[in-house]
């Protein structure tokens, strides 16, 4: 009985993780307006309008962004590991299987980016395909491969050898580059074949851009996977309350690092120069800015990570983190759904509201959107054993319709 409830208990509180990274997400990119790319003056002044939109974006980067993401990558690599740990135990090699499975995704991901060029799906599967051959690979070894990727080692190369220069063809952010002004010409005035268009191709160089030059989001999205291999490895979620004295110093310590990262960040991008919105990143004292800032996100998200779990081996803590199951459990549908959603209300083949509508306004669209899928997922899960597209995503890893009703 007690090894049914641990398992049970690892498996809810991984859902309620995802969930909770799901909605910081959703938070950002309904902010952001689901710009793939830097806004222009005219939306960046709509953006913030008062003080209250000016504070909504300084508390999203400070504590929102970038930090959700590593959480949810981190999630990814503890998903892998479960995957093909389960396989193990069955003695069944889920190599083949994780490796058509991540195919599958790399579909449905280029899918969603035709609606959103900021799509993550597509970078997952195929740094995915690279995590297979890291199962085996010994503990020790895969920290330090982390622990010097979110050093920025992959920053420094890119920079030694380029520079900071776009590296692909169209790969320049800047607004006024034409290809970035046909992108807004979809999205401002254009129908959703326009926007489909401008995104097909295009998206994904301008997307593998910000992915593979100085802002480095590959690799530092490769560290998360291996970071959630190895908890996946030392079995984090399932060993909580043995767990529970290192979590309690590992928030401290986190939290007393994120400060004083957050203090030499600061001083880093003060002493480089305000370049504002459009700041040129081209010296090194730059590069060692970003780093220093990702190193912020990565402490502030382990602090995240350990108060979350710590809050809920709670009664309290996981009577209220327990809501967020289902929408952890249906977390790829949410994450497509939020996209349609998102697309549909700012850009102009639907409401239109790009350029029109503020920091404060969008934060207050965000929140209903999570309250709506929070209570979708809690209804939707009480008559189906997956969410449609997790449903449709298991069934063509199996090749072949698998049950969705619940009996």
């Amino acid at each position: 009985m007690k090894t049914i409830e641990s398992t049970a208990q690892r498996i809810y509180v991984i859902d309620a993780f995802r969930g909770f990274a799901l909605m910081g997400i959703v938070l950002v990119h309904m902010v952001e307006q689901y710009l793939g790319t830097m806004p222009t003056e005219a939306i960046s002044a709509a953006m913030v309008q008062s003080t209250s939109d000016a504070v909504i974006n300084e508390l999203l980067m400070l504590l929102v962004r970038g930090k959700f993401f590593a959480m949810f990558s981190f999630l990814f690599g503890v998903s892998f590991f479960i995957q093909m740990d389960r396989g193990a135990q069955q003695g069944i090699n889920y190599h083949g299987r994780f490796l058509w499975r991540i195919t599958l995704l790399l579909l449905i991901g280029y899918v969603h980016s035709l609606f959103y060029r900021g799509d993550i799906l597509t970078i997952y599967a195929m740094l995915a395909f690279v995590l297979v051959p890291f199962y085996r690979v010994k503990s020790t070894f895969l920290l330090a491969i982390a622990a010097i990727l979110i050093a920025g080692a992959g920053r420094y190369l890119v920079f030694a050898l380029n520079g900071g220069e776009p590296i692909l063809p169209f790969g320049d952010m800047a607004p006024d580059m034409p290809h970035n002004q046909a992108y807004f010409d979809a999205v401002l005035s254009g129908s959703l074949m326009d926007v489909f268009a401008a995104n097909a191709i295009l998206g994904h160089l301008a997307k593998l851009e910000f992915q593979i030059n100085v802002f480095g989001r590959w690799y530092l999205t490769f560290a998360f996977f291996l970071l959630g291999l190895w908890a996946g490895r030392i079995r984090l979620f399932e060993r909580l309350e043995e767990f529970r004295s290192r979590l309690k110093k590992t928030l401290w310590a986190s939290l007393i690092l994120s400060l004083l990262l957050l203090v030499l960040t600061g001083t880093l991008f003060a002493a480089a120069g305000d370049g504002g919105a459009q700041m040129r990143f081209d010296s090194w004292l730059l590069m060692f800015a970003l780093t220093s800032f990702d190193l912020f996100n990565c402490s502030l998200a382990v602090f995240f990570l350990c108060s979350f779990v710590l809050l809920y081996r709670r009664k309290f803590g996981e009577r209220v983190l327990s809501k967020l199951v289902p929408y952890g459990r249906t977390a790829l549908s949410n994450y497509l759904l939020q996209t349609l959603i998102g697309t549909f209300l700012i850009y102009h083949y639907g409401l239109g509201l790009m350029g029109e509508v503020s920091n404060t306004e969008t934060l207050g669209i965000a929140i209903a959107v999570l309250a709506i899928q929070i209570w979708l997922s809690t209804v939707w899960l009480r008559y189906f054993r997956f969410g449609p597209v997790e449903w449709l995503w298991r069934s063509g890893t199996k090749l072949g319709w698998q049950p969705l009703l619940r009996r």
